[in-house]
């Protein structure tokens, strides 16, 4: 299992995927659809997650290809604002619900009507990151999806 530093979020880990090569700097990995990946990490993160982390917010934000005054004027704030959500534990609840609707409306990709995704934020209480596994499926039409969590025995 790799644990997945380099995006920027402490509990990512990849199960399958990737692999180490040699390379002359050293040993290194190499990711397959690494687009794919941070797509379903993205996803996961605005469709799941009860309150975005300023790392999340971050991650979103480069993946969308947004400059921090890109999406403050995307959501009608200033880009200090941005920089500073960048850096919070917990991102205010309106910027929450602003980051999540750029994404849905950037990408065309929900899988929850916008009134449930924002009852079940509203509703969710804060928790502690959990650790995150993704696999890696070739042959699928979305080629990486969060591992599924056993229940415990």
């Amino acid at each position: 299992m790799y644990h997945y530093r380099e995006c920027g979020l402490p509990n990512v880990y990849l199960v399958n995927g990737y692999r180490e090569i040699e390379t002359p700097y050293g040993r290194g990995v190499s990711i397959e659809d690494v687009k794919g990946l941070h797509m379903a990490i993205s996803h996961a993160l605005v469709d799941e997650k009860p309150s975005l982390t300023g790392p999340e917010v971050r991650f979103i934000r480069k993946f969308l290809e947004l400059t921090q005054t890109q999406l403050a004027d995307l959501l009608g704030v200033e880009d200090q604002s941005v920089r500073r959500w960048d850096k919070l534990p917990h991102v205010p609840k309106q910027a929450d619900h602003g980051i999540r609707l750029v994404f849905r409306d950037l990408t065309h990709k929900t899988t929850k009507p916008l009134p449930e995704l924002v009852r079940q934020i509203d509703a969710a209480e804060v928790r502690e990151p959990r650790t995150i596994r993704y696999r890696f499926r070739p042959n699928a039409k979305e080629r990486w999806q969060p591992q599924e969590r056993r229940a415990a025995v």
